[in-house]
């Protein structure tokens, strides 16, 4: 236990909702909490000690108020932008944390598409673009259709499928619109006919000891691209799952990646061919470390800390339920009149967040931060929460009043 009078300072980068947990943990420990954000209305904001405006994503920004507040560490919880970020000025300052250069390949979508090429592993065709470098002759190599998207954003914000040369110039403006770096990305579009997973994992000393894949599902009324759940454990056979799980260790160990947790995205096309689309050097957003929690028992939050002080990490827990989140959404822009759930999933609800309140605005569900609320489940049975998962528009009373709003594109072009 730490002394009052000296307390572990920690660095805290955003103090979102899906960041509540780790900021609870570290309260609930004594530390002494310090969050920078450029939102001040952030609600996790109200655990910190001390409150900075400060962008997460801005380098020399963090670097010169860890500079002044002097932290023991620093923590990007859930956040692709901030992981960057927390390993950049942790180096600089000599503090427990990952390679900034792990960080970036595993953050920055070119970055890794290339060093999935080296390594000889599955690997989308792909190829960059710049607002200064066009890259035509590259794009033209890409058979539709094609994935367009940013190299470093998050959240399926920016992503579009085009499947034509008419839609081009509008999905690479979409993408530029959506990248602080204005670098994005056209790669070979790959099916998920057969699967399409989603997880989280822990790494101790550059291996992945533990990884819990899942399910995704989605809503194609509003973006095909933008998850509105996953569910725990995979339906997948054990061997797809280990083969993606041995790449992902390949790509973590190799990459230099040494503690704390990653979330994982992988596919299995029509023939049977596994990729992995993405592992972010951060935990899963909408509260994934908690839904696999009440799924394996493995604490990933506490894990996150423990590792910062080189604590031996306990994979305690074995796989007893199945569990699941999911993201509340409305499909349309307007004004949020009512939102209820009914009695029927009080048997299998863990957790409920509700990020948006009745006369608030909401948007069509075009990305992450366009979720209305999380709801966490667990099950006794798989079969159950494929049921309740695939008719949930029968357990949730959503009106909205429509109204018009900025425009925004659908993340697809014919």
């Amino acid at each position: 236990m730490f002394k009052k009078d000296n307390p572990t300072k920690v660095l805290f980068l955003g103090g979102s909702y899906a960041q509540i947990p780790i900021l609870k943990e570290a309260r609930d420990r004594g530390y002494y909490l310090i969050i920078c954000d450029f939102l001040p209305e952030n609600p996790g904001i109200r655990f910190a000690d001390e409150y900075h405006n400060v962008s997460t994503t801005d380098l020399e920004e963090v670097l010169k108020l860890a500079l002044k507040v002097r932290p023991d560490f620093i923590i990007a919880y859930a956040s692709d932008p901030a992981a960057p970020v927390a390993a950049y000025v942790s180096e600089k300052m000599g503090l427990p944390g990952n390679p900034y250069s792990s960080v970036r390949i595993l953050s920055e979508k070119d970055l890794f598409r290339n060093y999935q090429r080296e390594l000889g592993l599955n690997t989308p065709q792909f190829c960059i673009i710049t607002e200064n470098d066009y890259a035509e002759k590259e794009l033209s190599r890409l058979s539709f259709p094609y994935i367009v998207k940013p190299t470093d954003s998050s959240g399926s914000k920016g992503v579009t499928k085009v499947t034509c040369n008419a839609g081009i110039a509008a999905a690479i403006s979409y993408a530029f619109s959506f990248s602080r770096s204005k670098r994005i990305i056209a790669e070979e579009f790959i099916d998920n006919k057969l699967a399409d997973l989603h997880g989280d994992g822990f790494v101790v000393g550059g291996e992945l000891v533990f990884s819990h894949l899942g399910d995704h599902i989605y809503n194609r009324k509003s973006n095909p691209f933008n998850p509105i759940g996953t569910m725990w454990p995979s339906i997948q056979s054990k061997k797809i799952i280990d083969e993606i799980a041995k790449d992902a260790a390949n790509i973590i160990k190799s990459c230099g990646f040494r503690n704390g947790p990653v979330n994982i995205e992988a596919r299995v096309n029509s023939k049977g061919k596994p990729y992995i689309m993405e592992i972010g050097p951060r935990s899963g957003g909408h509260f994934v470390p908690q839904a696999i929690f009440y799924g394996t028992g493995f604490n990933m939050v506490k894990a996150s800390l423990d590792v910062m002080f080189g604590k031996k990490i306990i994979l305690s827990g074995q796989l007893t339920k199945s569990s699941a989140y999911y993201a509340i959404h409305s499909d349309v822009n307007g004004e949020l009149m009512n939102l209820a759930l009914s009695a029927r999933l009080l048997p299998y609800i863990e957790e409920f967040h509700q990020y948006i309140l009745p006369g608030k605005m909401v948007r069509s569900f075009q990305g992450a931060n366009d979720t209305l609320g999380i709801i966490l489940f667990s099950f006794r049975s798989h079969d159950k929460m494929n049921f309740i998962m695939s008719n949930m528009q029968d357990y949730i009373e959503l009106e909205i009043r429509e109204s018009v709003m900025s425009p925004q594109l659908d993340g697809i072009f014919y």
